[in-house]
């Protein structure tokens, strides 16, 4: 009676059922509330569409209509990407929290935002100075399909600096951290270095997209990054286990025969996957792999799989939500999104920062 009174009701048959029941429940909540913050997304902006006309956009007659227009070349690539970049790093946060244990932690923890926003900036400027040196007959062009090559590096190179940096403590949380935290630093200062001095036309959509922005986005961004999305949620499976270890009990871990420094490795290079390809078409949104996965744990609890899929609803609805109002709350002048997750990741931030320091006291 003793050891099932302390494990809890979760260990009793029926305290299972309820578990999943409200598991599936809390999923098809969100699933709601992504569908409609989606719907809400394609009749909102300074032309204002109803239900009606966002239904018929779908079923067009011969004559394309502006509602046609709107949704189809506008807003409805605008909100697929914001739904797919807040999945992504929404799953890079809960991923980056798990491997270095630390509630603190999201992409720019370990460099991988400040790497891969180096990275992308580093290319099209210097694309910019070929052209002005040489004044080909025709200019140079970077195409679309390499800029999350480029982030996926920087982010990559970033991260691998970090690690280098923490291998010998054995890659602990903390020294990581310490060391995401200077290399993020640095990195983010060459990136405004470079944009004052060399950003010349593109200083205000540079400043813009380092802001995290979604404006202006089409299909082909889609296309760009949805083989990288379905790359990271191919691979989620099999860092279960070694997330589930990672997170609790390093020591167990290495006791069960698990190569800890293999997979911390292997599980930050599927958080750089998702947060790159993000900030490949978005520029890097603060705060989103902070906030999420503390409001999946909310919701969910503990267990890892449940988790990603929580994270991932939850950050796309988030991230959704936060265009929305950027780009309605002071129309016809659009906020970047990413000033809008900073807005409410810093309450979040505080609160987490104070609850560290009571619980170390």
């Amino acid at each position: 009676m003793t050891t099932v009174a302390s494990e809890g009701t979760d260990s009793l048959p029926g305290g299972r059922h309820k578990k999943s029941d409200n598991y599936r429940l809390t999923l098809l909540m969100l699933w709601f509330v992504a569908l409609a913050l989606a719907v809400l997304s394609l009749m909102s902006g300074s032309i204002h569409l109803s239900p009606t006309e966002v239904l018929q956009a779908f079923f067009p007659n011969t004559t394309h209509t502006t509602a046609y227009e709107v949704i189809w070349n506008l807003r409805l690539p605008r909100t697929l990407l914001a739904l797919l970049v807040g999945l992504q790093f929404a799953i890079a946060g809960l991923i980056l929290q798990c491997v270095t244990r630390n509630p603190l932690a999201d992409p720019s923890i370990i460099g991988i935002s400040s790497g891969s926003s180096l990275a992308i900036v580093t290319v099209l400027l210097l694309v910019d100075y070929v052209n002005a040196m040489f004044l080909f007959n025709t200019p140079v062009k970077i195409s679309l399909e390499w800029l999350p090559f480029a982030a996926f590096i920087g982010g990559a190179i970033s991260t691998l600096f970090v690690v280098l940096l923490s291998i010998k403590s054995n890659l602990r949380p903390v020294t990581l951290t310490l060391n995401g935290f200077a290399v993020g630093a640095m990195t983010n200062a060459i990136v405004m270095w470079l944009v004052i001095v060399w950003g010349g036309g593109r200083t205000e959509t540079t400043v813009l997209w380092l802001a995290g922005s979604l404006y202006a986005r089409d299909f082909s961004h889609i296309m760009l990054v949805l083989p990288w999305t379905l790359l990271g949620l191919l691979l989620l499976p099999l860092l279960k286990s070694p997330m589930s270890l990672l997170r609790f009990n390093e020591q167990q871990a290495k006791a069960l025969g698990m190569n800890v420094m293999a997979w911390r490795i292997a599980c930050i290079a599927v958080a750089v996957i998702f947060a790159a390809s993000a900030i490949s078409v978005s520029g890097p949104i603060g705060f989103l792999g902070l906030i999420v996965p503390h409001i999946s744990r909310l919701l969910v609890g503990g267990d890892i799989k449940r988790q990603f899929w929580v994270c991932a609803l939850v950050g796309a609805s988030l991230t959704l939500a936060a265009d929305l109002v950027a780009r309605t709350i002071v129309s016809p002048i659009e906020l970047p999104a990413g000033a809008i997750t900073t807005l409410l990741g810093i309450p979040v931030l505080l609160f987490l920062l104070q609850k560290q320091v009571r619980h170390q006291s």
